[in-house]
């Protein structure tokens, strides 16, 4: 049961970055060669770092969540998801795009979509889910998602764009509710 959780958390989390790089690469024309492994590499990255963070952070919070693990790791989980599908309902495409064949713009995309990533690392680290595992499903996931999703954005379309992000968001609530209903996948 873990590892199908484990499983649906690295596709939420990756469907978020592939969203992105859909609108990143459709709006701001073509993608200059090698970038799209660049940003790949970075945000499979980015998601990596910043989920043993928020695992660390986990474990030094620990006694605030002393009997409540499932409930926090539930709240966590439905306020990744509902962020994530109220970016994906609001996203327009004019509207915060950037020039992606940039280096700086690489890592702040990189380091702004894995706060979803951070967030499930406390998730992760307050009921004591392994981490290893979980950290190279999200880093393959993540980077085939980011590589896809930058390679075809003029092919997908900013519509399919808006449907992935609305996907990870409810990869996220279904975890969510595992954790707290028990629900058997």
């Amino acid at each position: 049961m873990e590892t199908l959780i484990i499983f649906i958390v690295a596709l939420g989390l990756s469907m978020d970055c592939f969203s992105l790089a859909i609108v990143n690469s459709a709006v701001s024309g073509e993608v200059k060669p090698g970038i799209s492994l660049q940003a790949s590499m970075a945000f499979a990255l980015a998601h990596v770092l910043l989920m043993l963070l928020g695992y660390w952070v986990a474990g030094l919070l620990a006694g605030l969540f002393a009997g409540m693990e499932l409930w926090a790791a539930f709240i966590v989980f439905v306020v990744i998801g509902a962020k994530m599908i109220r970016e994906a309902v609001r996203r327009k495409p004019e509207a915060r795009v950037f020039n992606i064949n940039s280096g700086r713009v690489i890592l702040a995309l990189a380091v702004a979509a894995s706060i979803d990533a951070f967030l499930a690392g406390i998730a992760f680290g307050i009921v004591g889910m392994r981490l290893s595992l979980t950290l190279v499903v999200v880093a393959i996931a993540t980077f085939l998602f980011t590589l896809s999703g930058l390679a075809g954005g003029n092919h997908f379309g900013m519509e399919f764009a808006r449907r992935t992000g609305i996907f990870g968001g409810v990869f996220m609530l279904i975890t969510a509710f595992h954790f707290v209903a028990g629900i058997v996948f």
